[in-house]
């Protein structure tokens, strides 16, 4: 006599062979048994992700600010010499005389 497959094999092939839909929709119901809000989990992920954006922006600025704030310095140091590289101190150019 032939003998079927074990009953968790034919359990956990039921599961893979199921669409994304579905399985989806079989989540939704578990988390909504269990109490978890999927919909405020899902709003919390993009607050966190505008969140990251917004620093990462605010982070860029700031060091664009001081790059150009660098290369101004820089320019101005290069127009106060007579001979370009030849007397540029950033020391007495920065604090003064």
């Amino acid at each position: 006599m032939a003998k079927g497959r074990p009953k968790s094999a034919q359990g956990d092939a039921g599961i893979a062979n199921i669409s994304r839909t579905r399985r989806a929709r079989l989540v939704a119901e578990f988390e909504g048994e269990l109490g978890i809000d999927y919909k405020a989990r899902a709003e919390a992920e993009e607050a966190e992700r505008r969140w990251v954006a917004r620093k990462t922006f605010i982070v860029w600025t700031i060091a664009l600010m001081f790059f150009a704030i660098a290369c101004q310095k820089l320019w101005v140091m290069g127009k106060d010499v007579d001979v370009p590289f030849s007397d540029i101190n950033p020391v007495r150019s920065l604090i003064g005389d």
